[in-house]
């Protein structure tokens, strides 16, 4: 509980921050200036690391086939546009892979099945500074990758054939570590309405998850477009 406290306090200072800083850029900066409001979808790619490879040695065990995979990312997009080809964006994104399988294990009379259902869930949120070189652009963003791991398990117990005993468990853990991202885009259209086709890198993030005894490596490419108004 503590520790999802703090994780939400860390998203919460970076919301602020970002907010504060284009707030700051937008009473400090000419008319000309830009604020852009749009969505963000696209492909995320992540290593995964340990947590995969965990998961691995369980498929070994129990002969599973448990892995997280890649997948679509989606979100929101704040920019304000700044004189001298420079930009800043604050972005709320989310990302879910899902993996689930059944074990099953058999003494003699005795049988034992457990379905498994595992969620992985990351929010990040980044603040980037950009520069243009119109059409293309290219950045640089910091902020905080929300990691949340979920496992659920629902068992039954089975005594020649027949059911004897059933039961289910679930449990969960969290981290927030702060991650770089490096981006190149390229922008179409105008005014008012834009559309980006980017290309981003998530740099050395890794999320530490006590509970499970693992971690998850955020590091990974990410495809994406995004799409809104000028204003």
């Amino acid at each position: 509980m503590k520790k999802e406290k703090r994780m939400r306090k860390k998203i919460i200072g970076f919301m602020v921050a970002g907010v504060l800083v284009l707030g700051l850029g937008f009473v400090s900066t000419p008319a000309s200036a830009e604020l852009s409001l749009g969505l963000v979808g696209g492909y995320y790619s992540p290593n995964f690391g340990q947590v995969n490879d965990d998961l691995d040695e369980m498929n070994d065990l129990l002969g599973t086939d448990l892995g997280f995979k890649a997948g679509m990312m989606y979100g929101l997009a704040l920019g304000y546009d700044l004189p001298a080809r420079f930009g800043l964006r604050l972005e709320y994104n989310s990302f879910e892979s899902k993996t689930s399988d059944t074990a099953s294990e058999t003494w003699g009379l005795w049988e034992f099945r457990e379905d498994l259902d595992l969620k992985l869930t990351v929010t990040p949120v980044i603040l980037s500074l950009l520069y243009g070189f119109s059409p293309f652009y290219i950045g640089a963003g910091v902020g905080s990758f929300s990691t949340k791991l979920k496992v659920t398990s629902e068992w039954e117990e089975y005594f020649v054939g027949f059911l004897v005993d059933s039961g289910s468990w679930s449990e969960s853990d969290s981290d927030s570590p702060t991650g770089l991202v490096l981006l190149a885009g390229y922008g179409f259209g105008g005014e008012p309405v834009f559309l980006n086709l980017e290309a981003r890198y998530v740099v050395g993030t890794k999320a530490k998850l006590e509970d499970f005894d693992t971690e998850v490596d955020l590091t990974g490419l990410q495809l994406s477009l995004l799409g809104g108004f000028k204003f």
